[in-house]
């Protein structure tokens, strides 16, 4: 009886063992930095549990002062960046329509988009910089030729192209 009880106690020792050894090796498998982590999206919070930056694919809809402002013109893949209050503040990606890559900076209340960079595989790139007044500026290359916009605060645009003059 014995010697089944030391074979048993043997056997199942040899067993914890390779387990162990097992776990072990997955567990510096998972923690390798060769490691790839698959997922549709990744939420960033702050201390408060505030979401702060988003991955998605896509991403969701924009939201300013907890309010979601309707659907994006296209769906979008890429990352968001929230204020305090969980205004979207900007963001970067590419949409699924058009096949745009948008990088986008908005203003306080998350309503304006001051800054805005739109790179097209078909119509070239456009700049755009706008105050919450609406005044702006837009520098694009969209038509094929440069072009230099510059709007007034009550919507009167001003030209610049190449071969013309600048609106006085």
């Amino acid at each position: 009886m014995s010697r089944a009880l030391t074979l048993t106690t043997l056997v199942v020792s040899s067993l914890a063992l390779i387990v162990s050894g097992w776990t072990a090796i997955r567990l510096h498998q998972s923690q390798s930095d060769q490691r790839v982590i698959t997922a549709r999206g990744l939420v960033i919070q702050d201390a408060n549990g505030q979401a702060r930056v988003i991955l998605g694919a896509p991403v969701p809809d924009p939201v300013s002062q907890g309010v979601t402002q309707g659907p994006r013109a296209s769906p979008l893949s890429g990352l968001i960046l929230l204020g305090a209050d969980g205004s979207e503040r900007g963001g970067y990606g590419t949409a699924d329509v058009g096949d745009e890559a948008v990088l986008t900076l908005d203003d306080a209340s998350g309503n304006t988009e001051v800054f805005k960079v739109t790179a097209n595989p078909d119509r070239g790139a456009t700049l755009v910089v706008k105050h919450q007044n609406n005044t702006g500026a837009m520098l694009t290359s969209w038509q094929g030729k440069p072009e230099l916009i510059f709007l007034s605060d009550n919507g009167q645009s001003h030209y610049v192209r190449p071969g013309t003059q600048a609106a006085p």
